[in-house]
């Protein structure tokens, strides 16, 4: 698991959102593909791509709003 990111602030600029953002992600989101144990989550960026990917995230280039399916 070393290659996994850890935390959410790790994920969060994986995927060049805020963390805010992110827990917006993981409550709107049930296929997040974050793992968690207590309170820290792990995301495989393999997964966190094949993701992204899935869900063609996008955000609006001047107020980073989050704009998907």
């Amino acid at each position: 698991m070393s290659d996994w990111l850890v935390g959410k602030k790790a994920v969060a600029n994986s995927l060049g959102v805020s963390v805010s953002t992110l827990k917006r992600y993981l409550k709107r989101f049930p296929d997040f593909p974050a793992n968690r144990r207590g309170g820290t989550i792990f995301v495989s960026p393999e997964a966190l791509a094949a993701w992204v990917e899935r869900r063609e995230i996008k955000t609006c280039p001047l107020c980073g709003m989050f704009q998907g399916n």
